[in-house]
């Protein structure tokens, strides 16, 4: 996995609508940094974006109930 993942890739990585994205930057989840026009998250924003939306998609989880699971498994 590369340190940073253009937007768009993680988009299609991660099978999200920008509208999505916009909406997990939004509420804190992850952080992008724009560069010359182009955004890209780091792989750590990668994959905890990953765990939040496998909380919500497998185990039903709301989106706050998921940010916080994430926080507890990162904080080891």
């Amino acid at each position: 996995m590369p340190d940073y993942i253009l937007d768009n890739h993680l988009i299609r990585m991660l099978e999200l609508s920008p509208m999505d994205l916009q909406r997990f930057e939004q509420r804190g989840i992850i952080e992008g940094v724009e560069k010359n026009g182009l955004v890209f998250y780091s792989s750590r924003e990668f994959y905890r974006l990953k765990g939040v939306l496998h909380y919500m998609r497998n185990q039903g989880l709301s989106l706050d109930d998921a940010r916080a699971k994430m926080d507890l498994v990162t904080a080891h």
